[in-house]
């Protein structure tokens, strides 16, 4: 079952956050406070969106671009072991009620791609980090 998050979830969450750091290999370290501040903001945010699942979460926020004035659901973070289709619909769901003209996920190839693809997205830029 996919439900908003609470801040009794947080420590949960931030465990996920950390499985989801090792998994994508990427440049940045986890701040398990940072992560949890970051977690607890998005709960209290009216442009926050953090949903939870016995083994999943994802987070994300509403933003611009310097493109277009119209309001962007950017994923921040996405973890699933499982219900990972359910997490993705309820961050479509709530990016719809926010009225937002695209949708933004990232992933690092692999079973998350595959759902992103299926589920619509196509890749729109390369992320370069140093």
């Amino acid at each position: 079952m996919i439900r908003p998050a609470t801040e009794a979830d947080i420590p949960r969450i931030v465990d996920m956050v950390a499985r989801l750091v090792a998994a994508v290999d990427g440049p940045q370290k986890l701040c398990r406070i940072r992560t949890g501040q970051t977690l607890a903001g998005l709960i209290t945010s009216p442009d926050g969106f953090l949903a939870v699942s016995d083994h999943g979460f994802i987070a994300a926020t509403i933003t611009q671009t310097v493109i277009s004035p119209d309001p962007c659901a950017v994923e921040l973070g996405w973890w699933a072991e499982r219900d990972g289709l359910s997490l993705l619909k309820a961050f479509e769901e709530w990016a719809d009620r926010k009225g937002a003209t695209l949708k933004k996920m990232s992933c690092k190839g692999g079973t998350a791609q595959r759902i992103l693809e299926r589920a619509g997205y196509r890749a729109a830029e390369t992320a370069m980090v140093k």
